[in-house]
Formats: C-alpha cells, structure tokens, sequence
C-alpha cells in the first residue's frame, strides 16, 4: 500500500493512497474461493460450484463488498501510522477500482491544531462574590409563594397587571383575518409579556363579558417573516377574569417542600441552604467564565475546524429542538443555523485552547476533585449515594465528571499567575447574570 499525505491548509490533511492490484487480486481469489465452498447453485452439489460460475455471478458483488473493506482498512493504517486523528468521518473522493486496476482514492478531513496557547498571566480578571441575606431569603419565599399563587374568579372587577384573564381573539391583517391569528379560552397573566407588546396592556380595564379592539404592530424581528412589522387589528373577548391569591407561609405550605416540622425557622434555613449551593456553582461558573474570556482573547487567532463547528451546531439545535418540543417530535433542522453559529465556534475553540492548556500546565484530573464534584451533585437529589454510584459504575459518565474537574484546575491555574479583581454583586444580580 502506497500512502501520500498532504497539507491543503492548516487544518485540512489528504491521503492519497494506493492498493497493488496484486494484494487485490489475491484478496479477491481467496473470498471468490470461500463463496464457493457456502453458495447454493441448482444442478451442483453443495461446495461443487465450479469457480468460473461462481465467478460470473458473484464477482461483481464480491469486489463492490472489498471496495469498501479496503478503504476502511487501508484508511486506518494510515491514520495510525501517521499518527493523524480527524475530526468525523473522512470524505472519500476519486475513487477508481476497476478488474486488473490497482485500487486508488482520496480521503479527506481536517484536525484540530497543535497549539502552544498564550496564557493571560498578568491580565486583570473579574472575579465575582456574592454573600446571601436575610432580604434575599425573604425575596425567595416570596417568589416561591407567587409560584404557588391560586386564582379566584372575579366577576366584576376590571383587569389590571398581575390578573389572570381567559380570552378569546382573532386577529386581522388590513381587515382579514390570518392564520395563526385567533385563539379560543387562552389564559394569559397580564403583564408577563408572553404576547406581542401592545396587547396586554389593551386588555387593561377590561371586565368579564367585555369585547374591546385593540390595534398592535408586530416586532421587526417577528419570527413569521409576512407579520414582521405589520400593524394589526384583535378582537378580543374576555370570558373570565382571576384574581391572585398568595398562600400564607404555614405549617401546610412549609411542608410541601419537604420541612417536615412545618416550622419556619427551618423552613427558612432549608431555603438558604438551597439558594447557597445554587449560588456556589454558578459563581463558579460566572467567574471561570471570565477566565475562559480571556483566555479567548489572547488567542484569538487560534483556527478552527469547520466540521468540529459544525458538528456542534448540529448538537445545540439537537438539544434546543428537544427542550421547545416539549417530548414532541421536533425537526432540529427547522431551526436556522445562525441562532448557534456564534455558541458553537465559542464552544469548539474554547475545546481547543483548554486541551492545549492543560497538556502545556501538564494537568490531569485530581481524584479528590472528582469525588468533591460527585459529592455536590448528589446533594441535590433524595438518593446522593445512588447518585455516586451512577458515576463510579461506568467510565463514560466519570470521564464527564473528570473532564469538568480538569476545567476547573485550568481556570484555577491561570488565576494565580493573572490579577483578580474581585467584585460583590447581590443575588439577585449573580442569578439574573446566570441568565444573560
């Protein structure tokens, strides 16, 4: 087997490889040999076939079935003799392979590149901290009681924000109506800004039996492209209107979330228990973060491979079609490309440069680390040991835990030789900063 290697671009590799049609041929006589002996051909008896019939009628079939024996096989002797590892499947081009013809094609991918990653000693690095309250604990349950809120019908009140109205609606472009435009019984609380601006604040006043037209324009970044800054025309029908009604902090309420003394004082600690290690580990991950920003920064030249690109953006609208389908059947490929484009280079080059760093920091994942990270994570559910053993039963789901366990040495690493600068931020900003 003959074997060129070649550099298109930087990150492109080709092959370009051969197989004597001597090694072929005798690959093909020893498989048209051992057809013989298993094939069933009427008028010859078991393993009697003459070799020129089975000839005739297999040997198409027989060196179509090599052909791609053959480039598997000689592609990864190749790869490992070159000690080349590519990114997906290779793209075979040029292939010819023709009776009494040596076997010749074209293999090619890219590879990630070999780096040495300039690090961001002496940088300035914004390091949030975050200390929780007794306001913000208060501001908890609070959130916690609104999420628990019941709804009384109101018959005769005028709807105002925070309401809960049930409403029928049709909608009409230049006096007719269009699709998608109408709904039937839709409850909807006013003020959470789930419809187009304008038409919750229409319903403002309204009372139950009430029927009101309320003109709205479309947003320039609408999603259906004909409604895209269009003015439109709803009629709107309430059938029912709902006050809130907030629970009282009791005995009953407390315990629907798992305080079994139904005592607020331990209620209230549980609580902060909770907001704390949520507040841990998004700390930890809004300041590594920062670290991993500029690290980017200092790099930015660094290239990145397409298909590596690709294949991620392919992995986020996977998980993003998964999350709005709701468990329904959803096509990830209905979603446009450009709403990942950006999270996905982010991701593959960070992937890059993070591999880099720790091969040049000559790191490698501390067990106390792992095991800590376990420890966390099985805090949050009711069985932490089943939790534990979930992730030192099997060697693919600790290499998760190991790979963020070597994330977060990296970051700690390049902290000390770089200037952090520590910022406090309230709670409530740390969660909303987890959001943006």
């Amino acid at each position: 087997m003959q074997v060129v290697l070649e550099s298109p671009s930087a990150l492109e590799r080709q092959f370009k490889i051969t197989i004597p049609t001597g090694d072929i041929e005798t690959e093909f006589e020893a498989k048209l040999a051992e057809t013989a002996k298993r094939v069933r051909i009427d008028g010859f008896r078991p393993g009697k076939v003459p070799t020129k019939v089975v000839r005739q009628r297999y040997g198409q079939a027989i060196r179509q079935e090599m052909a791609s024996d053959l480039i598997e096989k000689s592609l990864g002797q190749a790869l490992t003799e070159h000690d080349v590892k590519p990114i997906g499947q290779p793209k075979i081009d040029d292939l010819h392979f023709e009776e009494g013809s040596d076997l010749t094609f074209k293999a090619t991918f890219e590879v990630f590149p070999d780096l040495d990653p300039t690090l961001i000693d002496g940088h300035d690095i914004e390091q949030i901290k975050c200390k929780i309250g007794a306001a913000d604990v208060k501001e908890m349950i609070a959130t916690l009681r609104e999420q628990r809120k019941g709804w009384k019908e109101s018959a005769r009140a005028a709807a105002k924000k925070g309401d809960r109205v049930t409403i029928n609606f049709e909608g009409f472009l230049d006096g007719k109506a269009f699709e998608g435009g109408s709904g039937q019984d839709h409850a909807l609380v006013l003020g959470s800004g789930s419809m187009i601006p304008g038409f919750e604040d229409g319903i403002v006043g309204m009372k139950k039996g009430n029927t009101r037209d309320v003109e709205v324009t479309f947003p320039e970044d609408y999603h259906a492209e004909n409604l895209k800054g269009k003015g439109a025309l709803f009629k709107i029908d309430v059938i029912k209107l709902e006050r809130g009604e907030l629970p009282t902090v009791d005995e009953e309420f407390i315990k629907t979330f798992g305080v079994e003394s139904g005592d607020e004082k331990d209620f209230k600690a549980e609580i902060k228990e909770q907001m704390a290690r949520e507040l841990s580990m998004t700390l930890k991950n809004l300041n590594k973060t920062k670290i991993f920003d500029v690290l980017l920064e200092k790099n930015s030249d660094t290239p990145v491979p397409e298909s590596a690109i690709k294949s991620e953006l392919n992995a986020l609208k996977k998980q993003s079609a998964e999350r709005f389908g709701g468990g329904q059947q959803f096509d990830p490929d209905q979603l446009p490309d450009e709403l990942f484009a950006e999270q996905a280079e982010r991701r593959v080059r960070l992937g890059i440069l993070l591999g880099a760093t720790v091969k040049k920091l000559e790191l490698k994942a501390d067990a106390d680390r792992v095991k800590a990270l376990v420890d966390e994570m099985a805090t949050a559910y009711d069985d932490p040991e089943q939790v534990v053993n979930f992730y030192y039963s099997n060697s693919e789901n600790l290499k998760q835990i190991e790979a963020l366990a070597v994330e977060e040495q990296v970051a700690e690493k390049l902290l000390e030789s770089a200037k952090a600068k520590t910022i406090d931020m309230s709670y409530a900003d740390v969660m909303k900063s987890r959001q943006s």
